[in-house]
């Protein structure tokens, strides 16, 4: 029995419908409206892609696609991991305002269509492949996907990019052989890969072509047999890794990266073969980062710092973003939703895209970036059934709620303050701590402000509260 929509989406998707027929209506012959596609790159760093500046050649595909796009230098993400994130990229909206928080127990508000809601009612056909098992009709992401095709096992709930191609070519080869019935509808394609994320599972190929002769590192082996357990007890501090294994899992994830890269020129040329990519709007970019050590974390949730929340995305789209420009102002995730629906012709439906702007302003603003981590309380006892016997202390972070305000990398006297609150279940919250970080002189966020106790530092912290 399919789920009951709200009056309210219906209304909105009627009307989404019909603005979609007047435009076929109106369009001479078959609708020219652009292919859309979209690849999410979970679990990636801005600041490790060669693209970016790197040293290491990680990504020399993004590199040569972004010489005929567009190159989003300060793009970020309003959340660090994948459920509010990908939540925010098909709404245009804070997770506060979308609903979707812990990607357990919780889904997206009821009454907020998605992306592919609204492309697929203005006409789209709507496909998905998604190596990450939290896009699925648990949490309410494949909501509007005509097809949605999983690609992550059971146990670790990700996939990989060598499976995301034989789909694919499998899709394409059923697309090709399909009956015709006259004109195609223009597609909306988004595809997740999960090679990034632990655990990592790059080639020879892809060891030796960003690290050459020290692929043979024997901190690496061990970097590579750590999955998502190790990473949090470290995190959690129950058993820390050594530098030289945190050096390694550096190694272990550029390479990572790397294959990534590699899938996915592959797959944009399986799509460019059948005819699907030339005119289209082509948009890579990632839905959060990693940590490698930084700040004494590993994995990605439990922060808010820039190794998380600063991400690639790139946009290729004839006409519009197109010359390998690279644009520096600050942008959000979140941004692309009102973005890819000019592209379609449409509208965003009420109550999408209320914490977005689109990407086509021109010159584009800086833009406020508002992250956050919400506690992960309902993984408390699944945490404590992986590492029986630790301390109760140790489960601690679970409880904490982040948040945070970050001014337009670029402007005057920016600064970023990140806010701790704990709020166990039942319990009254408390503000634990607060930092205030100087974006120009300090990047990598080491120096809180408010430790030195200067008042105009204050009045920076109380101002970006404010806008909370």
């Amino acid at each position: 029995m399919p789920p009951v929509r709200s009056r309210g989406v219906a209304a909105a998707l009627g009307a989404i419908l019909l603005a979609g027929s007047l435009y076929l209506a109106l369009a001479p012959g078959a609708d020219r409206r652009p292919n859309i596609i979209l690849v999410v790159w979970d679990t990636t760093r801005a600041d490790r892609t060669s693209a970016y500046g790197y040293q290491k050649r990680t990504t020399p595909w993004l590199e040569d696609f972004a010489s005929d796009g567009t190159l989003f230098r300060n793009a970020f993400t309003p959340a660090p991991w994948t459920p509010p994130a990908h939540a925010s990229l098909f709404t245009g909206l804070l997770p506060r305002n979308h609903g979707l928080l812990q990607g357990k127990g919780d889904r997206v508000a009821r009454g907020i269509p998605l992306l592919a809601e609204t492309l697929r009612a203005g006409g789209y056909e709507t496909v998905g492949f998604t190596a990450n098992a939290f896009i699925s009709p648990v949490t309410g992401l494949s909501n509007g996907l005509d097809r949605l095709v999983p690609l992550h096992d059971d146990v670790r709930g990700i996939g990989t990019v060598e499976r995301t191609l034989e789909a694919v070519q499998t899709w394409l080869l059923e697309r090709r052989n399909a009956p015709s019935g006259g004109p195609r509808r223009p597609l909306f394609l988004f595809v997740n890969l999960m090679d990034a994320h632990l655990p990592w599972r790059p080639t020879r190929e892809d060891l030796s072509a960003v690290h050459g002769a020290s692929s043979s590192d024997p901190a690496l082996p061990r970097a590579l047999a750590l999955g998502q357990k190790e990473a949090l007890a470290h995190l959690l501090g129950i058993e820390r890794l050594d530098a030289e294994t945190l050096r390694g899992m550096g190694m272990a994830y550029d390479a990572a990266v790397r294959k990534l890269d590699r899938g996915t020129g592959r797959l944009m040329g399986l799509l460019r073969e059948e005819g699907l990519v030339e005119g289209s709007f082509t948009a890579v970019v990632a839905d959060h980062g990693e940590h490698l050590g930084e700040h004494g974390r590993l994995c990605h949730q439990m922060s808010l710092y820039d190794e998380v929340l600063r991400i690639p995305m790139v946009i290729r789209w004839p006409g519009v973003f197109e010359g390998g420009r690279v644009e520096t102002a600050q942008v959000r995730l979140q941004d692309l939703h009102p973005t890819i629906l000019e592209a379609a012709g449409l509208a965003p439906p009420p109550g999408t895209a209320k914490d977005a702007r689109s990407l086509r302003e021109s010159p584009i603003q800086g833009r406020p970036l508002l992250p956050a981590f919400y506690r992960p309380v309902v993984y408390i006892e699944d945490a404590r059934s992986s590492y029986p016997g630790v301390p109760d202390a140790a489960f601690l972070p679970f409880q904490i709620t982040i948040l945070g305000h970050q001014d337009p990398v670029g402007t005057p006297g920016a600064r970023k303050l990140l806010r701790y609150v704990r709020a166990p279940m039942g319990g009254t919250a408390t503000l634990e701590e607060e930092d205030l970080f100087d974006l120009a002189a300090d990047p990598r966020e080491t120096k809180d402000l408010l430790q030195d106790g200067a008042l105009e530092e204050r009045a920076a912290a109380e101002r970006l509260a404010a806008g909370m």
